[in-house]
C-alpha cells in the first residue's frame, strides 16, 4: 500500500532534491499515487446510499472509541504531551460523538427544498481533501476529518505531524482494516508515512486534482495551505479571555475553569487562557479556585515560574513545557501546595504581546486580570483577543443577559460560550455547538469559515431554482 511506501526505495534523479535530501521526482511520483488512488475510490465510493454510509462511519467510530486508551497512550509516549486519560475521552468524542452528530443527515443528494422560493439544495462531494494534523491532538483530528470527509463520499489523504508519525500510522491501519471489513475503498483514506517531508505535504496541497486543504495546526501550516493555492479551511491561534462578572456563580465559574484548562495539560486550543474579574468578587474566585485545586501564585513565585519556564527570546513557554501538568510546571519553580495542583493561576496587569501571561498558553497555566467593572472587562478582554486569539473563542460567566448580549457584541470571535467550562464547550460537550476538531476563526483570525467545521463545510451544494410559476416538483 502506498502509505507504507518509502520515498527512498522510488527511482531517484540525484539532480534534484529538497532540502530533506529527496529528490523532487521522487515526491511528485508519491504525490501523483497517492492522488490517483484516491480519486480512483472516491469515484466507487460516491454512490453509496446514506444508509451504508452510516454503517461504515459507525463502525470506523466504534472501533477507535473502542481503542482510545491505548491509542491515547501510545500518543503521550510519542509526543510528550497531554496526558492519557483526558486524550481517551477526547479521542471518544471526535469518534463516537462526532458520529452521533452526523447519522442520519444527508450528506449527498438533496439536502433541502424551500417549498416557497421553489428551490432544492444538492449535495455533491468536493473529491480528494488532504488533511493536515497537528501533534497535539493527532489521533482525535485524524479520525474527526476521516469521518466528516467520508460521510460527504469524499476521498481524504491526512498529512500527520513528524511529531505523531508511530501512532498516526497505528490508526490508519486500524481505520483501513475497517474499511476493508466493510467492503469499503481502502484508498479512501490514506496518509503519508515515514520518511515523508514538508515539500512531499506541500506538493500534495498544490495537486491539480485535490480539491480542499484542511488545515489544523499553527499558524505556519495554515498559512503554507491558504499559499497554496487550492482552495482551504483553516484554524488560528485561541487565546480564550473567560470575564467573570460579579452577579456570577463563582463557585460554579472556577470549577468550570479548573475543569476546562486542566484537560489534557491545556492542549485544546479554546480553553481559556485569561481570567478577567471584576475586583469586588476577585477574592471570593481566587478562594473558589483554590478549593478546585488551583494554585494561585503569589508575586515571588510568579517571578520563579517566569524565570524557569519562559523562554526571553520569544516570550512563550519553552516549548518543551507544552503539554505538561501543573504538578510539574510547579516544581520548576518550587511552587507546592498542601493538595494536588492542577491549575496555575498568575496574576497580571499588562496586556502587552511581550508579556507570556497575554497570549496563548498550551498548558494548564492562566492569568488573572482585575476590572473595575464589565465595561473595563470588555476592553481588557478585547485587547488580550488583539494579542493573539482573534475570531477564536471568548467566554463569559454571568446571570445577566445584557452582560451576554454586550460580551457578544464586542468579541471579535466566532464562539461566545456562557457559563460553561471552554474546553468542554468549545467541543459541543456542554454546549449545542457542532462537535468539531477543526474550529474556525473567520476574517478576524485570517480563516475562511467562522464555523465549528463539519461534513457540511466539505460539500459541493448545487441550487436548482424554478421558473416562480412553475410548481417544479
Amino acid at each position: 500500500m502506498l502509505n507504507q511506501l518509502s520515498i527512498k526505495e522510488q527511482e531517484t534523479d540525484p539532480s534534484r532534491v529538497d532540502r530533506s535530501g529527496t529528490p523532487s521526482t521522487v515526491i511528485e511520483a508519491v504525490v501523483e499515487t497517492l492522488v490517483s488512488r484516491a480519486r480512483a475510490a472516491q469515484r466507487r465510493f460516491e454512490g453509496w446510499s446514506e444508509e451504508r454510509v452510516d454503517r461504515l462511519l459507525g463502525g470506523l467510530a466504534a472501533v477507535v472509541a473502542g481503542d482510545a486508551y491505548s491509542l491515547a497512550t501510545a500518543t503521550v509516549a510519542e509526543t510528550g504531551m497531554g496526558n492519557v486519560r483526558d486524550k481517551a475521552d477526547k479521542i471518544a468524542a471526535a469518534s463516537i460523538g462526532v458520529y452521533a452528530q452526523m447519522a442520519g443527515q444527508i450528506g449527498y443528494g438533496e439536502i433541502g427544498f424551500d417549498s416557497e422560493r421553489q428551490v432544492a439544495e444538492i449535495a455533491s462531494p468536493m473529491g480528494v481533501i488532504v488533511g493536515l494534523l497537528p501533534a497535539t491532538h493527532p489521533v482525535a483530528t485524524f479520525i474527526f476529518k476521516v469521518l466528516i470527509a467520508l460521510k460527504g463520499r469524499n476521498a481524504i489523504i491526512l498529512s500527520p505531524s513528524r511529531r505523531a508519525q508511530q501512532v498516526s500510522e497505528c490508526l490508519g491501519r486500524l481505520i483501513q482494516e475497517e474499511l476493508r471489513a466493510a467492503g469499503a475503498p481502502i484508498d479512501l483514506v490514506q496518509w503519508l508515512g515515514f520518511g515523508s517531508s514538508r515539500e512531499t505535504t506541500s506538493a500534495l496541497m498544490c495537486h491539480r486534482h485535490v480539491a480542499l486543504v484542511l488545515a489544523t495546526g499553527g499558524r505556519a501550516m495554515v498559512s503554507a495551505a491558504y499559499r497554496s493555492g487550492t482552495p482551504a479551511i483553516g484554524v488560528g491561534p485561541g487565546n480564550a479571555p473567560a470575564l467573570i462578572a460579579a452577579d456570577a456563580d463563582l463557585q460554579r465559574a472556577a470549577r468550570s475553569v479548573v475543569l476546562s484548562k486542566s484537560f489534557d495539560n491545556g492542549l485544546i486550543c479554546g480553553a481559556e487562557n485569561h481570567l478577567v474579574v471584576e475586583a469586588s468578587v476577585r477574592e471570593r474566585l481566587i478562594d473558589e479556585l483554590k478549593e478546585n485545586g488551583a494554585a494561585v501564585l503569589t508575586e515571588a513565585e510568579s517571578a520563579r515560574f517566569r524565570e524557569a519556564a519562559v523562554s526571553p527570546e520569544t516570550h512563550r513557554l519553552f516549548s518543551h513545557l507544552v503539554g505538561q501538568d501543573a504538578e510539574m510546571l510547579a516544581s520548576l519553580a518550587q511552587i507546592e501546595r498542601p493538595y494536588g495542583i492542577r491549575l496555575l493561576v498568575i496574576p497580571a496587569d499588562v496586556v502587552d504581546s511581550s508579556n507570556y501571561l497575554a497570549a496563548e498558553k498550551l498548558a494548564p497555566v492562566v492569568s488573572v486580570y482585575s476590572v473595575a467593572d464589565v465595561d473595563e472587562g470588555l476592553q481588557v478582554c478585547a485587547a488580550l483577543l488583539d494579542v493573539e486569539g482573534m475570531g477564536h473563542t471568548a467566554v463569559i460567566h454571568t446571570h445577566s443577559g445584557g452582560h451576554v448580549k454586550r460580551f457578544a457584541t464586542t468579541m471579535p470571535v466566532s464562539r461566545i460560550l456562557v457559563n460553561t467550562p471552554a474546553t468542554q464547550g468549545v467541543l459541543g460537550l456542554t454546549t449545542g455547538l457542532v462537535p468539531s476538531m477543526t474550529l474556525g476563526c473567520g476574517t478576524w483570525g485570517g480563516t475562511s469559515t467562522t464555523n465549528s467545521v463539519s461534513y457540511r463545510d466539505l460539500l459541493n451544494i448545487k441550487r436548482i431554482a424554478y421558473h416562480a410559476r412553475e410548481q417544479g416538483r
